[in-house]
C-alpha cells in the first residue's frame, strides 16, 4: 500500500473555486470508478487550506493520472497554492478500521 497526501493554502477567495474544483474531481473518479484507492479531500477548519489523501493498493499504479479531470485539478492547485505541490508520500503508523 502507497498512501500520498497533497496539502495545500489557498487566498479566501479562492476557496469557493477550490471546492468546486474538488467536487468536479470527485465525480469524474466516481464515474472513472478505479479500483484498489481509497481518495479523500478535506478543508482544515474554516481556513483556506486542503489536505488530499490518497491510497493505493498499487504502490506502481495511480489511475489518477488516467482520468483527465484529476489532471486538470492537480494543474490548478499549483495556481492556487501559488508554487508547485508534489504528493508527499507518507507513513501509516496507525489506523483502525472497520
Amino acid at each position: 500500500m502507497s498512501v500520498q497526501i497533497v496539502r495545500f493554502s489557498t487566498g479566501a477567495e479562492e476557496i469557493g473555486e477550490v471546492e468546486d474544483g474538488i467536487k468536479r474531481l470527485f465525480a469524474a473518479v466516481e464515474e472513472a470508478a478505479p479500483t484498489g484507492i481509497d481518495y479523500t479531500a478535506l478543508r482544515v477548519g474554516d481556513g483556506a487550506e486542503f489536505l488530499l489523501i490518497l491510497e493505493l493498493a498499487d504502490a506502481d499504479t495511480n489511475p489518477l493520472l488516467e482520468i483527465q479531470e484529476a489532471l486538470a485539478f492537480r494543474a490548478k492547485v499549483a495556481g492556487w497554492a501559488e508554487a508547485p505541490v508534489p504528493p508527499q508520500s507518507v507513513t501509516v503508523l496507525g489506523r483502525y478500521s472497520r
